[in-house]
């Protein structure tokens, strides 16, 4: 058994902070996806003591969810949660994670994370770059960047959920994420708009699953 230790700098004070855990515009844009994975529903911020579901996509598109319960909260101070996952690319198994908030002398926040029991290190350390890559999106936010939300893109997608949703707002996540201008990702969003739009509903079934079994590695 063992624990996550893990302290991350924040540019912003802690009461600057914590909107960041109880506004769903914001938590959108950095709680939850694992690296290389996306994020594509989750309900508002739940009571204290109430379980929450995270749904995200991996990086082939597969579905897979966080689950968990808030249950501890002391703003501006510390917050923790018990959190789980229903696949993915997270070794499965429930751990609490506590996260305190110190203010810094610049201004500033310094987060701790405390997590665990891990039953084994290869868990732990999974867990740990989840935490980097949240932690690094949460400080991009609180500084007052608009971070890129594949969330929003999904749902926006016109009603293409499936495979060839999940590749239409992949390419708009991807384009955002690489700093495309945003000329260039609106002209990308209006053709994929359009073209999808006027695809046959059958036609659309079969390119979806040819894009699903192929970026799934089950066709040559």
């Amino acid at each position: 058994m063992s624990d996550l230790l893990l302290e991350w700098k924040l540019p912003v004070s802690p009461e600057a902070v914590f909107p960041a855990f109880d506004q769903p515009a914001l938590i959108r844009r950095w709680f939850g996806a694992p690296p290389g994975c996306h994020r594509t529903h989750a309900p508002d911020p739940g009571a204290l003591g109430q379980p929450y579901r995270v749904m995200l996509r991996d990086a082939l598109g597969r579905a897979f969810a966080q689950v968990g319960c808030l249950v501890e909260a002391e703003p501006p101070r510390s917050l923790a949660l018990e959190m789980d996952w229903e696949g993915g690319p997270l070794p499965s198994g429930r751990t609490r994670a506590e996260l305190t908030f110190h203010p810094t002398d610049d201004g500033g926040t310094r987060v701790q994370v405390r997590q665990g029991p891990f039953v084994e290190d290869a868990a732990r350390d999974a867990h740990r770059a989840y935490w980097e890559v949240c932690l690094g999106r949460l400080s991009r936010v609180v500084a007052g960047e608009a971070v890129p939300c594949f969330e929003e893109f999904w749902e926006e997608s016109r009603g293409y959920v499936g495979p060839l949703g999940a590749a239409a707002y992949a390419v708009l996540a991807g384009l955002r994420e690489a700093g495309a201008p945003p000329e260039a990702v609106s002209q990308v969003e209006d053709v994929l708009y359009t073209h999808l739009t006027r695809l046959r509903e059958d036609t659309a079934a079969v390119l979806g699953a040819v894009l699903q079994s192929r970026v799934e590695g089950g066709a040559s």
